[in-house]
């Protein structure tokens, strides 16, 4: 969700957290798009070929090396890591499950708008299967988006990077419409996330020896065993108001885009950039688990 101020921005100048992507098609100019973010250190480093099945082999010690510090220097219990990260065989992990809780900041140029997050179901799925429902849905609740509303609630829908969803919209199946966009608009966001920026220099399973970008691009890399890696890579869609699904929209408040989300499955942290076409680019999402689960069932009830 965003500040419809910021879209009157767009022909402006605006200060965005990374620095904006050169407009080239993606067909031309793939290599280019990573040598330009390559040395960047606007986000966290982090290694996207750490399977999780090393991590849980390795000391915590090792998860923290490629951490940092919250935005806002928070001294919390965030940075506590979970010894046991395995995917259970009802479709969660240790951090993506009903009632886990997040909180942290959306930051759009100079402003932050304190977000938090409870997520109501999680059925990752497991091997190949077909797009039948959500693989995450949950509330989303920001602070001080617009005067009128201090805290507006959103219910999404999230599904993960795998088998049957790619990493382009031309791969994405036609039943998440409302996820799509180009492919150039998906990998100038995706090429912000470090942990993407890594996987795409790898070299890919087919026997022409390309690359992983190349791959995507070519549309013949598939995302297999995505819950066996370090790195979930999501997009989520805000579907509409809580309580009251009824209304279409809040005065001041636009939710018509989608975000890019990177899950850490070692700390539980998520990062997310914003997306909608008429919106000042790169508006960043950061998370941070939060250990004292909530009591009750943490639901709303629709009007």
């Amino acid at each position: 969700m965003i500040n419809e101020s910021v879209k009157s921005l767009k022909k402006e100048q605006v200060v965005s957290p990374v620095v904006s992507r050169p407009v080239t098609p993606p067909l031309v100019a793939a290599n280019r798009l990573v040598q330009a973010c390559k040395d960047e250190d606007t986000l966290y480093k982090c290694a996207s070929s750490d399977s999780m099945d090393n991590l849980r082999a390795a000391p915590p010690s090792e998860w923290l090396r490629t951490s940092r510090k919250y935005i806002v220097e928070d001294e919390s219990r965030y940075g506590c890591r979970s010894e046991s990260c395995a995917v259970q065989s009802s479709g969660m992990t240790t951090f993506l499950r009903p009632r886990m809780r997040y909180t942290g900041y959306q930051i759009s140029g100079y402003k932050k708008y304190q977000v938090m997050v409870t997520l109501q179901t999680a059925d990752l799925p497991h091997g190949e299967c077909t797009v039948a429902s959500p693989h995450v849905t949950g509330f989303l609740t920001i602070r001080g988006l617009t005067n009128q509303h201090p805290e507006i609630t959103t219910f999404f829908e999230g599904f993960a990077v795998m088998d049957t969803v790619g990493f382009l919209s031309s791969a994405m199946p036609a039943e998440l419409g409302a996820l799509k966009g180009h492919d150039q608009i998906d990998l100038e966001h995706w090429l912000n996330f470090p942990c993407f920026k890594e996987l795409c220099m790898h070299t890919g399973d087919g026997a022409d020896g390309n690359n992983v970008l190349h791959s995507i691009i070519n549309g013949t890399y598939t995302h297999r065993d995505y819950l066996s890696n370090r790195f979930i890579y999501m997009r989520w869609k805000e579907k509409f108001l809580v309580p009251d699904a009824e209304i279409d929209s809040v005065e001041g408040a636009s939710y018509d885009g989608y975000y890019y989300i990177v899950h850490d499955q070692a700390t539980g942290n998520i990062l997310g950039f914003y997306y909608h076409k008429d919106a000042e680019k790169f508006q960043q999402l950061e998370l941070v688990p939060v250990y004292d689960q909530c009591s009750g069932d943490c639901q709303f009830e629709f009007n």
